[in-house]
């Protein structure tokens, strides 16, 4: 650190929201040198050792198109921990901003490249002790301010049941990798359904927890509030495994609650019933919004599919019944409001954030500050219009916004809680249309709005801290449709139960239309 002139002096000043006359600036610039030292002092002190697991870890290189048809994997890598436990034998994919020591990190982004975390996620850490084998660091929007698939700086993530559409995002890399035989299970984040939506799109399991159920230290965040991890995979089983892994309580994430205990997600598998009889379903009248002529294509044929896995539900002995929640729609707009003025305030903030107790990622600070303002220009649309549409909102209504959206939350949560007093499980589409196509060309103002479109259904839990799953259960024109399942807070394990009973009696459709190359151990 260095001191600072009177020009620099001034300059602060106006940063900080107000003047100084010229016998202020002269004082200030001596103040200022009598504190410096002191943050000099504690700069010095030593810092808490990294945590990471005694794993062997080889880092790899970025695939080839040819190995990598689906753009889906950003680095090879080869991570191994302990040989037992309930992931072994397991491979897994990273979303690429989840981290792993000594792996290089990029979310998705040219600003961040050349940043090597120094410790693993709590995540991270996990797997490895589950017996988990890390093997892919995975494709994502950049930064995670999209679920439209195409804002990679690695390019867009390509759905392998056409791949001229997109994969959905933000976790679009973990959705599209579970087409290759070597990923078993893939590992998102969601603030606003960017693990359910890609899962839909993409014909594959994706599980957004109950809020504090995954501890989030050492993923890069957008905002506490919001906040979720969690697994995909393509059988119910390997799911469970998933979460089993890394789910419950650890003291350095603030989001967490220490009475948070996991289930035992795997039983939940094996004790699934043979039917779902008994079940009781509430069909979220606000889940099915009416397709209009400016609706995305796909969106009429998604309510129609999901309406017929609804008949097959009842066929096998669930109780359906019609639920309204008007505040599902009320869900969206504020995470909309909160997420944008809440996520770019954390980006300036350097990807920590203040006001939390917990561990904070000194490192990713050190790396992402500097990055912003050598490289920040760089950015996608999607990540400029965030930050300055936050920026907007706390220079006009000073914060204000952010704190009624987040006032509004308790409302949100209890007509959830209340609606689910009666039910077993809520029922909706998750994605609101089928997978667009990929629009390379697509104008600035389109290509940022396209990253929206299908998301009307999420935002809502990512609110109320409810546990939701899409599962690839319906097609429509050979697309896969997504149907979202929720439950109440801590059942995980009744949607997991839920998904391994439709496995038996259905099994998971349609089946992909290409065959990406295998991924060898040698090719990582």
């Amino acid at each position: 650190m260095r001191n600072v002139d009177r020009e620099e002096v001034r300059a602060l000043a106006v940063q900080a929201g107000f003047g100084l006359d010229e016998r202020e600036v002269d004082g200030f610039v001596e103040l200022m040198a009598t504190q410096i030292e002191t943050l000099k002092e504690f700069e010095a002190l030593s810092e808490p050792a990294p945590d990471t697991f005694p794993a062997v870890r080889v880092v790899g290189a970025r695939p080839s198109r040819e190995e990598d048809p689906l753009n889906a994997v950003i680095r090879h890598v080869r991570v191994t921990g302990a040989g037992e436990g309930v992931l072994a034998g397991k491979r897994i994919g990273l979303k690429d901003l989840i981290a792993v020591a000594g792996v290089p990190m990029t979310c998705g982004s040219r600003v961040l490249q050349g940043f090597v975390p120094d410790e693993d996620s709590v995540l991270t850490r996990r797997l490895l002790e589950a017996g988990g084998e890390i093997v892919a660091m995975l494709n994502m929007d950049d930064m995670a301010f999209s679920g439209g698939g195409e804002t990679s700086a690695f390019g867009a993530i390509r759905n392998p049941f056409d791949i001229e559409r997109t994969a959905s995002g933000s976790s679009g890399g973990s959705a599209a990798a579970l087409a290759y035989d070597d990923i078993d299970i893939t590992y998102g984040t969601d603030q606003g359904g960017s693990i359910r939506l890609p899962a839909a799109w993409c014909g594959v399991l994706g599980l957004k927890p109950t809020y504090g159920l995954v501890p989030y230290t050492g993923i890069v965040p957008l905002d506490r509030a919001f906040d979720h991890v969690g697994p995909l995979a393509t059988t119910a089983e390997d799911l469970a495994r998933g979460l089993e892994a890394v789910a419950g309580y650890d003291p350095s994430d603030p989001r967490q609650q220490p009475g948070c205990t996991a289930g035992s997600y795997v039983d939940a598998v094996r004790q699934a019933p043979e039917s779902f009889a008994g079940l009781r379903v509430g069909v979220l009248a606000e889940g099915f919004p009416a397709a209009r002529p400016d609706s995305p294509p796909g969106t009429a044929e998604t309510n129609e599919a999901v309406r017929g896995v609804i008949d097959q539900l009842a066929a096998a002995g669930a109780r359906i019944t019609d639920v309204s929640i008007p505040e599902h729609a009320l869900g969206q707009q504020m995470v909309f409001v909160a997420l944008v003025e809440g996520s770019s305030a954390m980006l300036a903030a350097h990807g920590n954030g203040y006001h939390a107790k917990g561990r904070y990622d000194v490192a990713l600070a050190r790396a992402l500050g500097p990055a912003l303002k050598a490289s920040g220009s760089e950015l996608p649309p999607t990540v400029k219009l965030t930050g300055m549409l936050g920026a907007y909102m706390r220079n006009e209504q000073f914060g204000s916004l952010y704190g009624r959206a987040m006032n509004l939350a308790p409302r949100i949560t209890d007509a959830f809680d209340r609606a689910l007093a009666d039910v077993d499980v809520l029922v909706m589409p998750t994605a609101t249309h089928t997978a667009h196509k990929a629009a390379p060309d697509a104008g600035l103002a389109e290509h940022v709005l396209r990253g929206w479109t299908m998301l009307a259904n999420s935002p809502s839990t990512n609110v109320s801290g409810h546990p939701a799953i899409s599962i690839p259960a319906a097609v429509a024109d050979g697309l896969p449709v997504g149907v979202q399942f929720v439950a109440p807070h801590f059942a995980d394990d009744r949607l997991i139960s839920v998904a391994a009973t439709w496995e038996a009696l259905h099994g998971w459709h349609p089946v992909p239309t290409i065959s990406p190359t295998r991924l060898t151990k040698e090719q990582q």
